[in-house]
């Protein structure tokens, strides 16, 4: 049962209910309740703190490049690397990278961050998470971590016709993917006003203008 209290005021006594329909005055003073000081939950429908815009694609594109260029770094550096180089070959030591680079540099990587640009969360503001990183990029590469994860399955399990088989359905596959995916991603970033792609969509991120930032390569926890 909710208790009520009388309350003297002037000489006339009034009544405040402990409740949900009690005014916002008759609550001041109470003491906090156990959620007190938590940030809210994120709701359905709640506006986002980011609001999206396409960026220059030119910079966008050169961006990528240099990406692809420091991830092919990383695989020489790797394939250098005595014992690790035989269960990580170059290419997939570029793939991993590739789905990280978004992780890198508080959600700048290498390209975007010489190019001035971020991928941040839309809810919340914040730079993306590696999950998210991995999300929008594995759009772009699907088809090569398929290849990578089925030709070293192949390595170990070996039947000379099967295997070759396998591997041009899954190259004939890649290809017709490669086709279709890559050119309409190229289009969404170019034609929409919020630049958003299909991985951006997965991942819930927009790429924003920021400062350079190479302070810290890992974000602070």
């Amino acid at each position: 049962m909710i208790g009520r209290k009388g309350v003297q005021k002037g000489g006339a006594m009034t009544r405040s209910f402990g409740g949900p329909g009690k005014r916002p005055d008759e609550s001041q003073g109470s003491a906090p309740g156990p959620f007190a000081g938590r940030a809210p939950k994120r709701t359905v429908g709640a506006r986002p703190a980011v609001e999206p815009v396409r960026v220059d694609l030119g910079k966008r594109l050169v961006a990528l490049i240099i990406d692809f260029f420091a991830c092919y770094l990383v695989g020489v550096v790797v394939s250098l690397v005595p014992f690790i180089n035989a269960f990580l070959p170059l290419p997939a030591v570029m793939i991993i990278a590739f789905l990280c680079r978004d992780f890198l540099f508080d959600g700048r990587g290498v390209g975007k961050n010489l190019m001035g640009f971020q991928v941040v969360d839309v809810q919340t503001g914040r730079p993306c998470d590696l999950l998210q990183s991995v999300q929008r990029n594995i759009v772009l590469v699907a088809p090569y971590v398929v290849l990578t994860i089925v030709d070293s399955v192949l390595r170990i399990v070996t039947i000379p016709f099967i295997n070759e088989a396998v591997l041009s359905i899954i190259n004939l596959i890649g290809m017709v993917y490669c086709a279709v995916v890559i050119p309409m991603e190229g289009y969404r970033a170019y034609s929409r006003a919020d630049g958003l792609r299909i991985g951006d969509d997965v991942a819930g991120t927009a790429i924003i203008e920021a400062p350079m930032d190479f302070s810290r390569i890992l974000p602070r926890q």
